[in-house]
């Protein structure tokens, strides 16, 4: 079978197969990100998407994201406070500034 020939039949094969059975709630998607992966990780992807429990490699990709930023919820909450620290010194930095910089009154 061509490579045509096997991306047809997949495609037919999603079509039939209707809504994904992954078990998580519809969610909207509206952001795009581009990303390379190695054949590896595609390899794997694809056997997400051949088991029949996501409808494409993207559904699939976005899962895998979504497990992943779930795993390391911790990571991202020290981020978070990180960068919030960071923006409340860029606030102060600035405000200091801003009153050294004011034109004297003699």
């Amino acid at each position: 079978m061509s490579e045509l020939e096997t991306k047809q039949a997949r495609r037919k094969h999603r079509e039939r197969r209707g809504r994904r059975k992954h078990g998580r709630g519809e969610r909207r998607r509206d952001n795009v990100v581009m990303v390379r992966v190695d054949e590896g990780d595609l390899n794997r992807i694809d056997e997400l998407v051949e088991s029949g429990q996501f409808g494409s490699r993207s559904e699939a990709t976005a899962f895998l994201i979504s497990e992943g930023i779930t795993a390391k919820q911790e990571m991202f909450d020290k981020i978070a406070e990180k960068i919030s620290q960071i923006q409340n010194l860029k606030t102060e930095l600035g405000a200091m500034i801003a009153e050294d910089t004011k034109p004297s009154e003699t």
